[in-house]
């Protein structure tokens, strides 16, 4: 157990660590570069935990893990200005821009570095999400079930988006709770123009269709494991065999999954037909009660067919780039929702889901804690170029304004354009951090948290 939080800790550290030091060492370097006096370099804020002072710099690490900043003389309005060169804003507008840019700029660059790292000593990605849309597990009642889609359907176009993949679709799903959906459906040659919604479902509030692929994760088949002393063991259940049906129910051609029609199958023994060595066998299975499942007592195969290449150096950094700008891309796309009011703030993360991430990131493997490096990296990024005051964004839009306007805000302008950005982020992280809390609470306590 202390192997276990422990290495969930370092994680943490790693991840949240690096990502935080890049983005500071950007805005610390220029501003060495450009002689612009540096006070501090701070991972963290608050309370100094640690640190040392190394010429004109303290270096330290501070109580409050939330990010990190540099302080630079002659930085904040309300400071007593010289018109010395060490000060920031005594600099032209064009060496504010650089130190202010840099910070996100190294954080993108350390996404695409991290992901080409990876892609190139293993490339590897699911190979259902690159496929086009055909509809093979329609779960019972869903919001797909109910508007008639069936399994076998293509699915071509999606809010006007054509010939969509799976990893296009369900994103456009997850973020489309509540809120009507225009899709193009291919059946037996015919097109159907359907429109429907996805409901929102968990403490996320996101989309959901029920409408998945027929390959694994989602059409689980194969038995991996079978538990002693359960009923599937009982009835000579063994790993390796395949169930296509429940009762009369064709799981395959039915677009069902087994957990949902043994939940609807009201017999006390249900009949499950085995495909096992190329022969069809039936079992008679006891199912137990779990919660609201019914269970037998196996552990289904949920190996997913991957795409695996062997990449150049070149081609790992073009497709490095390639996936950024798709990430870049999504993150547009969902902040524009949520201005909308589209999609539900519930969806939003902070330090506590960084941490849960980066644990299980750990336990997967060290390239998938690199992806998730890549990905909170790619985010910062872009999160501190959004015209934000007090972000980096809200430095470099006052450093634009100024420059067409052609003259300098006043202080009384820029005071209250700092205290406008302190509440924005003040209510940012109350609304993160309360998003967090709830995602960690037991799910018997979900009622209270609608």
């Amino acid at each position: 157990m202390l192997d276990f939080i422990s290495s969930h800790i370092l994680s943490v550290i790693f991840v949240f660590g690096t990502v935080v030091i890049i983005h500071e060492l950007g805005h610390f370097a220029v501003a060495k570069l450009l002689k612009i006096r540096v006070e501090a370099f701070a991972v963290g804020f608050g309370p100094t935990l640690f640190g040392f002072r190394k010429g004109e710099t303290e270096y330290k690490v501070c109580a409050i893990p939330l990010g990190g900043y540099v302080k630079m003389t002659g930085e904040n309005p309300g400071e007593d200005l010289t018109g010395s060169i060490e000060e920031f804003l005594s600099r032209p507008k064009w060496q504010r821009f650089l130190v202010a840019v840099m910070g996100p700029v190294m954080n993108i660059l350390l996404a695409v570095l991290l992901l080409a790292g990876v892609y190139y000593f293993k490339y590897e990605e699911p190979a259902i999400l690159t496929q086009p849309v055909v509809a093979g597990i329609v779960q019972y009642e869903s919001p797909a079930e109910k508007a008639g889609i069936q399994p076998g359907d293509s699915i071509v176009a999606v809010n006007g988006q054509r010939n969509p993949n799976w990893d296009q679709f369900l994103l456009e799903v997850m973020t489309s709770a509540d809120r009507p959906m225009q899709l193009e459906i291919l059946r037996l040659g015919k097109t159907i123009h359907q429109t429907i919604t996805p409901q929102a479902q968990g403490r996320e509030h996101r989309g959901y269709l029920g409408v998945f692929p027929a390959t694994p994760p989602f059409s689980l088949l194969v038995v991996k494991r079978v538990s002693k002393g359960k009923p599937a063991e009982v009835a000579g259940i063994l790993p390796g065999d395949k169930i296509i049906k429940v009762g009369n129910v064709d799981l395959i051609k039915a677009g069902k999954d087994l957990q949902e029609v043994l939940k609807r199958n009201p017999d006390t023994v249900v009949e499950l037909t085995v495909l096992r060595n190329g022969q069809e066998q039936k079992v008679q299975v006891k199912p137990y009660k779990e919660g609201d499942r019914r269970l037998i007592g196996i552990e289904l195969d949920s190996t997913q067919q991957m795409i695996v290449k062997t990449l150049s150096l070149g081609q790992a950094f073009k497709e490095s780039i390639d996936k950024n700008i798709q990430i870049v891309s999504s993150i547009f796309d969902i902040l524009q929702r949520l201005f909308k009011r589209e999609v539900s703030l519930r969806m939003l993360e902070g330090p506590i889901g960084i941490a849960r991430h980066s644990g299980l990131a750990a336990e997967s493997g060290f390239s998938d804690l690199l992806m998730l490096m890549a990905f909170i990296s790619l985010n910062l990024g872009i999160m501190n170029l959004l015209p934000i005051p007090v972000l980096d964004g809200g430095v470099i839009a006052i450093i634009l304004l100024e420059t067409v306007i052609r003259r300098d805000l006043t202080l009384p302008i820029r005071e209250r354009i700092t205290q406008v950005g302190f509440v924005m982020l003040i209510l940012l992280a109350v609304v993160v951090t309360y998003n967090d809390i709830i995602r960690t609470l037991p799910a018997s306590l979900g009622k209270y948290f609608p």
